[in-house]
């Protein structure tokens, strides 16, 4: 029984780690300049060894998906694990706009939605990756408010979609300019964040 566990787990690791190089092959290269071959040797394993994980590349980059629900999810439980929402939104918004504005993790952004829009079989976990930080975000939107929510607030499955525009939005906007978003940025970017409740 260890050793088959044992199996398993080599198997995991090793399917973790091609998906790892292929993340960093497509950030440096693109996905369409990146082949299985690059990835393999950059991986350090065989071609057989990637098809015995994976069909293809569209395969891969689907994989992706799955490093990415495991860094939303220590987001998500950061926001989720204090009693003062507000300062939890306040970190929440620090944080993601600090992972958003790396440029491997904008390169790969881009990489994937420009992919998507021309397959839509890789669009998936990604989708489920957001669906799940916005209702996550939402809650906490609704424990900032008390629990109520006034007549004119915007909803707070909106309101958290619109946050995560507007933290996204400043990240690729300094990314473009090769910097990092400065603090009056940042707390221009909590103010908003703020009205927004």
């Amino acid at each position: 029984m260890s050793e088959k566990l044992s199996r398993a787990e080599t198997a995991d690791a090793r399917r973790k780690h091609i998906v790892e190089t292929a993340a960093i092959c497509f950030i440096e290269q693109g996905f369409h300049q990146t082949g299985i071959r690059d990835i393999a040797k950059r991986a350090g394993v065989s071609l057989g060894n990637i098809y015995n994980h994976f069909s293809g590349k569209t395969e891969l980059i689907a994989a992706i998906a799955t490093l990415e629900a495991e860094e939303l999810a220590e987001l998500q439980e950061q926001l989720t694990q204090t009693t003062d929402p507000l300062a939890a939104l306040e970190d929440f918004v620090t944080s993601y706009l600090a992972l958003c504005s790396q440029p491997e993790y904008a390169a790969l952004t881009i990489e994937i939605i420009a992919e998507a829009v021309r397959n839509p079989n890789i669009v998936g976990g990604f989708l489920e990756n957001r669906e799940s930080l916005v209702a996550t975000l939402a809650g906490q939107i609704v424990a900032s408010r008390g629990g109520t929510t006034a007549d004119t607030a915007i909803s707070e499955r909106d309101c958290a979609e619109f946050i995560l525009d507007l933290i996204e939005g400043l990240a690729m906007r300094a990314v473009f300019a090769g910097r990092k978003p400065g603090k009056q940025e940042l707390a221009s970017l909590k103010q908003a964040v703020r009205r927004l409740l």
